[in-house]
């Protein structure tokens, strides 16, 4: 939590120049790791989640503020019981973007670390529901072109390691997750 809110206030700290501020959405499909066995089976989730940034005196590096939310169902004996799997989160970010001269469509790297909480839900059972609080991380890369003047269009995978949730003494997920995003950013 202290490494967020440093790289927070270095952002900013930062002298300020007109355009490098941004802010953007973004939504796509979520993988959650659950435990592997017969009897337990994920189904693929959502991600959706905002970001509000800005660049960095140091070329092609970008200092941003994360808030995502995940869900998915998995289901235990066939659908006997059934689990919603929530994790919320709130990262600082750093973004490389990689400069390629003369092409529109522009690679970045991503690191962040934040916090998060997940919750899961037993539908069936009543009473049931579990939680964990952490530190979080995630690493991941894309492609963005700007589609107009102070807007981009992107595509990107992330990978999430957030916390562990346990029923019984036994692992349900180990907290990673996986996620195909689209995205579309505005300078502010």
């Amino acid at each position: 939590m202290r490494s967020m809110l440093a790289i927070l206030s270095l952002a900013i700290a930062l002298p300020a120049a007109a355009g490098d501020w941004y802010a953007s959405v973004y939504g796509g499909v979520n993988f959650d790791n659950v435990i592997d066995v017969a009897f337990v089976e994920s189904q693929t989730g959502a991600v959706v989640g905002g970001t509000v940034g800005r660049a960095t005196p140091v070329p092609g590096l970008r200092i941003e503020a994360d808030l995502s939310f995940r869900r998915n169902d998995v289901e235990l004996f066939g659908g006997v019981i059934n689990a919603d799997h929530t994790t919320t989160a709130l990262m600082a970010n750093a973004v490389y973007d990689i400069d390629v001269d003369g092409d529109p469509v522009k690679p970045y790297l991503l690191l962040g670390v934040g916090y998060a909480q997940t919750e899961a839900t037993f539908e069936n059972v009543s009473l049931l529901k579990l939680e964990a609080s952490d530190i979080a991380y995630q690493a991941g890369a894309g492609l963005q072109t700007t589609v107009w003047p102070g807007a981009r269009l992107g595509v990107g995978y992330r990978f999430f390691q957030g916390p562990k949730v346990e029923v019984l003494g036994t692992e349900l997920s180990d907290g990673t997750n996986h996620s195909v995003i689209g995205s579309l950013s505005f300078d502010l």
